[in-house]
């Protein structure tokens, strides 16, 4: 079964995004979502989920929901969040249907934004 993962880091204190919130879900081709799991990222800012495609041909589509805004409100130094149109939410959409090993999905996050690369396929 694939393997999901990410390391978050924090681009406005320098540091691994430890404890932020994330949820993956199944995405159904009805449009629905299945949630597969809710955690929070450990003290190096990383998460790993194994999901099962197996069940359809339609079982390969995956969203991850990064709680931004909660967590920099969290953060000792949480002035910046009280400016204008903070990023609530950072969400990543994943077609798992050719990766049979890991999908890893590296971000980094600030209140206003976030970056991603992704490292497909088997490594």
């Amino acid at each position: 079964m694939p393997i999901i993962s990410s390391h978050i880091l924090d681009s406005v204190n320098g540091c691994h995004a430890a404890g932020i919130r994330v949820v993956c879900s199944r995405l159904q081709p009805s449009g629905d979502r299945e949630k597969v799991i809710e955690m929070q990222a450990d003290e190096s800012g990383r998460i790993t989920i194994t999901v099962d495609t197996t069940q359809d041909a339609q079982g390969t589509r995956y969203e991850l929901v990064f709680f931004t805004r909660e967590y920099f409100s969290q953060r000792p130094d949480n002035d910046h969040t009280k400016s204008a149109s903070p990023v609530n939410e950072s969400v990543v959409h994943l077609d798992l249907s050719s990766v049979s090993e890991r999908c890893h999905v590296p971000m980094m996050i600030s209140p206003h934004s976030y970056s991603l690369w992704w490292s497909g396929g088997n490594h």
